[in-house]
């Protein structure tokens, strides 16, 4: 069970071939989650599978009792599965030899080892089909809601990164027009400043004009002044 999510899994029902109604968190009638969509897909995958597992229960027991009256009768028959050493100090069969290319055995010592520590060890023959199945349907349950919570990780740190991409956009959108207004000051400031310059210039001019025009009239009162003073 992922931590954190106890409520996520239901007790599995007496009767497997009732489906069961899942309510998860706050959820309205009439709505189904995402997790509880993917439990309800793999509960109608788990009715083939458990149909599969039974044949093969009833099979293996229908083989296993004819081995067991060929051997009775005396000798080795020729279908009676030949045993062979295993690096275990076991003996496996030739069934279990020609499955043995699938499953490499440093896998298998892994996966028995973690089974042997987490879980109950589970033995086909000595299990009641029921309980296997019902085992499956937990391990099932379980693996859908670990990854309905990935998906949710996920699309919480998408949305975590959204949400920052937002913050600095907005960020520098807030410092553009920072530096817009700033711009648009100095701007203003520049713009009297050359006004200030033209209305200066403009009054030098002017001034520049009045004494050269008081010049003027001093030097005709002076030339006056002069012949005045010559008669």
């Amino acid at each position: 069970m992922p931590p954190g999510v106890p409520w996520l899994c239901p007790p599995v029902p007496p009767d497997p071939l009732v489906p069961p109604r899942f309510l998860i968190g706050r959820e309205k009638p009439g709505e189904q989650s995402e997790v509880a969509q993917l439990i309800q897909q793999t509960l109608e995958q788990e009715r083939w599978q458990r149909e599969m597992m039974e044949q093969r229960y009833s099979q293996y027991t229908e083989d296993d009792e004819e081995v067991t009256g060929h051997t009775g009768l005396g000798g080795h028959g020729r279908d009676t599965p030949r045993c062979q050493p295993c690096p275990t100090g076991e003996y496996a069969t030739d069934e279990e030899e020609e499955m043995s290319p699938m499953f490499p055995s440093g896998e298998m010592a892994i996966e028995v080892f973690e089974l042997a520590e987490n879980e109950d060890t589970l033995s086909p023959v000595e299990m009641d089909p029921e309980k296997l199945v019902h085992k499956f349907k937990e391990l099932q349950i379980k693996h859908a809601v670990t990854e309905a919570e990935i998906q949710q990780l996920k699309r919480k740190s998408l949305e975590q990164e959204k949400a920052r991409w937002r913050a600095e956009k907005a960020q520098l959108e807030q410092s553009v027009e920072e530096n817009k207004e700033r711009m648009e000051k100095l701007e203003g400031y520049w713009m009297e400043a050359q006004n200030l310059c033209q209305a200066v210039d403009e009054h030098l001019k002017e001034t520049q004009a009045q004494y050269q025009t008081l010049e003027r009239k001093y030097s005709k009162a002076k030339r006056l002044i002069k012949e005045y003073q010559q008669k």
